[in-house]
């Protein structure tokens, strides 16, 4: 299911949508009349119809349970479903989730999460948001901190990435649900026959890619090594972990860097792959995640950037060519550094304007307890964000390459956390779209977003 616009920017990539429009970014700004707030949400796509199961408050009465409301995407796999109930089970008489399901793709589900919290609305209690929302609603005070409900012996359940993405200014706001972090894909047979070893380096997977590309080019490959390039959320990640690769980062909220020489440099090797090194496809610039997903499983490259999502399509007979063949290793470094993947996935928060934050954090307790994580992972695939789930030998045992997972997971690192992160992202996409279809070179592009990118928190 990771592989749709159902999940996080990470993932919802695949279909390049847009970021989020200026009428809801003023929504989550500033506050507003019931009247305005409502033509905002109309400006912004969204109807008072389909604003309605938002805003609608519901709470128990005396005499039964406490009525909590749970809203996150739709669930294609019941597995979901069957938490909720089994937890409305346990909970019988005293606590019971009603389950509102969103639409599948992220920008909506934004766009209806910023108008319901502009109202203070009291439901949904539990919200499902994606790791880069937290700052933009804990900075208008949308999300309640949940730091009295958890202790640093709580929070060592999971892992560094999953626990440290709620936390803004001190506070923490949420824990992470799932996971999901960009890795190196590559193919096991193509490294066995030449060398015998997984690149970890730039200059590592240049030359053996460069190799099997000589090799190989009678049987089918075509290409070295395979990323997004598309105008969108992808290509900022692949950018990340370039710079993160090399010790390096864009600074903090309010002075951010994107013009230093570590950014340039990450940006330029992008390009040199496509242009100079010539591993990468030239339409490489139109391509998003599931494109050159369809490359790779058609046995056409021997590495791959991607996210956790194409293992599953990698290894199903049915879609792909190289099934049995393919391995994951972390994101590439420089000598002497460690590679660390940019991380997506989903995070459980409590409303502000909840009437019931206790039962509600009971309810996102339950949801990241091992045995509902346990049965997350092994009914959907999905990976916990917890070290003791994706290292359970039953787990292992239905999902081998969660074998593979604790070095990429553990090395992980989030996203800036910025309240105006979708400024920053549709800048940067643009720069590095441009750089990478050639309309610019790729330090003049990031010279020209420097001036609005610096001040962005």
């Amino acid at each position: 299911m990771e592989d749709n616009d159902n999940l996080s920017t990470s993932e919802s990539e695949t279909q390049g949508k847009s970021p989020i429009s200026d009428p809801v970014t003023e929504l989550a700004t500033r506050k507003i009349s019931r009247r305005s707030f409502i033509s905002k949400g109309i400006l912004a796509g969204v109807s008072t119809t389909a604003l309605s199961p938002l805003l609608v408050s519901c709470g128990g009465g005396s005499s039964g349970p406490v009525t909590i409301q749970f809203a996150a995407y739709i669930d294609t796999t019941n597995e979901q479903t069957a938490e909720i109930n089994k937890f409305n089970q346990m909970y019988a008489g005293k606590i019971k989730v009603d389950y509102l399901q969103l639409p599948p793709v992220a920008t909506d589900q934004y766009s209806k999460f910023v108008t319901t919290f502009q109202f203070q609305a009291s439901t949904p209690d539990v919200v499902q948001i994606d790791v880069t929302w937290p700052a933009p609603f804990a900075a208008p005070n949308w999300l309640a901190p949940i730091d009295q409900y958890v202790t640093p012996q709580y929070l060592n359940q999971f892992w560094p990435s999953a626990r440290n993405i709620g936390e803004i200014n001190g506070k923490l706001y949420g824990i992470q649900r799932f996971m999901d972090i960009g890795m190196l894909y590559y193919r096991v047979d193509l490294v066995r026959k030449y060398g015998g070893r997984v690149p970890s380096t730039r200059d590592q997977l240049q030359a053996i890619a460069q190799e099997i590309m000589i090799g190989e080019a009678a049987k089918g490959i075509s290409y070295g090594y395979l990323m997004p390039g598309k105008k969108i959320e992808a290509i900022v990640d692949e950018w990340l972990e370039l710079i993160w690769g090399v010790g390096g980062n864009i600074g903090t909220p309010g002075n951010l860097v994107v013009n230093g020489q570590d950014q340039v440099a990450a940006l330029q090797y992008m390009y040199d792959l496509i242009y100079t090194l010539k591993l990468a496809p030239q339409g490489t610039d139109t391509y998003a995640p599931n494109d050159i997903l369809a490359i790779f499983t058609n046995g056409e490259a021997p590495f791959m950037r991607n996210w956790v999502f194409a293992y599953a399509i990698a290894n199903d007979p049915t879609r792909s060519k190289v099934v049995g063949k393919v391995g994951i290793a972390p994101t590439l470094a420089v000598p002497g550094r460690t590679g660390h993947g940019c991380t997506g996935g989903w995070v459980l928060a409590i409303n502000a304007f909840s009437q019931h934050k206790d039962e509600a954090w009971t309810f996102i307790d339950y949801m990241l307890s091992k045995n509902t994580q346990t049965s997350l992972s092994l009914n959907t695939g999905l990976i916990s964000s917890r070290p003791d789930v994706v290292n359970d030998p039953v787990v292992q045992a239905k999902l081998p390459y969660f074998k593979q997972l604790s070095t990429i997971l553990d090395s992980g690192f989030n996203r800036p956390k910025l309240k105006s992160y979708n400024q920053f992202t549709t800048l940067v996409q643009a720069a590095i779209n441009g750089a990478l279809g050639k309309q610019s070179s790729p330090v003049d592009a990031l010279n020209s977003i420097q001036p609005q990118v610096n001040s962005l928190a």
